[in-house]
């Protein structure tokens, strides 16, 4: 058919020939029915396609500077957050006794070290130097005066602590005088109460501290959330930046829109999984290497099991945020219609910080855990502490994986039907509609 022909033709049902590419299109820039080329003779295959794309990205993208500084860089922000936490683990509190009270010295010191979570250290002091020591800060209290009627003196607030092991060692030093005043043997009356033992069982027994759980909270909702972040918009930015140099046009001419959609997803998700791995490596090194926290026993699982939850977090997320890019030509445009995705990211993250630090076994946050979009952040966190039921986490798993279905056939819907239209946003209703 001569060109004249071929524009006669067009004109009749509506679309035309671009000029670039050969792609049939809409009158205003839409794709004709399709989304694409029709594959010809010696169109690449579907997995071909998506290959060829994923490896593009993932060759653009990792053998960058930008790729090495910025894992350098967090693995260097990793090591001074743990020399953070090891310099902030400050040593036994100092409390001096006076000479007066010196003999409940050891007597303080023996039920200071039966206590759990407790450290004190009992040093003697002149007491004409406690006050400075005190507001010096050499000395967190003052213990004076004789076992009938001790003083503890403080700078400000009374340690609760030190009251108990203070009391504790009066009663103790008080029962030993009346049994030698009584001829009872004080040893063997204490061995004889100490063989009644009392064994504690806890339902879910934990191996952190508190901090330590806050720590562990911080950085699996606080790692995975700042991934979504940066490589999520990493891939809109990337999807404005060919749709504005008009090179997503080439790219369409031998490939369809979902292939180029998987293969960007699939190559930034490579891309992301590999800086996570290694980021997880190195902090795994620095926790055991200094022990500032004490990490799961099978650290190798749990490894396996965030790079699972970043897959099926990211694929998520990064599909909604790259149909979203699809509908506008300009970088400047792009904060407005990502804006509802990255609520939909940061609503978890807040939620796990607040109410997992509170209370980790809360219904609330238990639910909430199951539910995509906010289980790729709330779940690892929660089996991070070890308090994931297995019934759960299968759950999460089976609700995550069908919602990555549904929104995927959307998010590609809308990015087949928005990619190659220039010019004003496209309207959400349009960029739905089938086509």
């Amino acid at each position: 058919m001569s060109t004249a022909a071929q524009a006669d033709a067009n004109a009749g049902t509506g679309t035309g020939t671009d000029r670039d590419t050969g792609t049939a299109v809409r009158d205003g820039g839409a794709p004709a029915p399709g989304g694409g080329p029709s594959p010809g003779p010696g169109a690449l295959s579907a997995r071909r396609a998506v290959g060829l794309v994923a490896k593009r990205e993932i060759n653009s993208r990792m053998r960058t500077k930008s790729f090495v500084l910025s894992t350098l860089g967090l693995v260097l922000a990793l090591g001074v957050y743990t020399l953070i936490i090891l310099f902030s683990k400050e040593g036994p509190a100092k409390v001096g006794v006076d000479r007066d009270a010196a003999a409940l010295r050891p007597m303080l010191t023996a039920v200071a070290d039966r206590a759990d979570g407790i450290d004190f250290e009992f040093v003697t002091v002149d007491g004409d130097r406690t006050e400075k020591l005190l507001r010096d800060g050499d000395l967190s209290a003052v213990i004076s005066g004789d076992t009938t009627d001790l003083t503890v003196t403080v700078e400000r607030e009374t340690d609760e602590d030190l009251l108990a092991v203070v009391n504790a060692a009066v009663a103790e030093e008080r029962t030993t005088r009346e049994l030698e005043r009584a001829g009872v043997d004080p040893v063997e009356f204490a061995e004889r109460v100490a063989s009644s033992n009392l064994e504690t069982r806890a339902l879910e027994p934990s191996e952190n501290s508190a901090a330590e759980q806050f720590a562990l909270i911080l950085s699996a909702t606080g790692l995975l959330y700042f991934f979504f972040i940066v490589y999520g918009i990493m891939l809109a930015q990337g999807v404005v930046e060919e749709k504005t140099s008009r090179v997503v046009e080439l790219l369409l001419s031998s490939i369809r829109p979902w292939q180029l959609l998987a293969g960007k997803l699939i190559g930034v998700a490579v891309v992301g999984v590999t800086q996570l791995v290694l980021l997880g490596g190195a902090a795994v090194v620095l926790a055991e290497g200094t022990g500032a926290i004490s990490l799961p026993t099978a650290v190798g699982g749990t490894l396996v099991t965030m790079g699972v939850w970043f897959l099926l977090g990211f694929f998520l997320f990064a599909a909604m945020l790259a149909a979203a890019a699809a509908r506008v030509s300009r970088q400047e445009d792009l904060q407005a219609v990502v804006q509802p995705v990255m609520v939909l990211i940061t609503t978890p993250f807040v939620l796990g910080i607040t109410l997992l630090s509170k209370n980790a076994h809360d219904p609330v946050i238990e639910w909430l855990s199951l539910v995509p979009p906010l289980s790729p952040i709330l779940m690892p966190a929660r089996m991070l502490l070890g308090i994931a039921p297995a019934w759960q986490v299968a759950v999460s798993l089976v609700l995550a994986v069908a919602a990555l279905v549904a929104l995927t056939r959307i998010a590609g819907r809308m990015y087949a039907n928005s990619v190659l239209r220039s010019g004003s946003r496209v309207p959400l209703a349009d960029s739905l509609r089938l086509r």
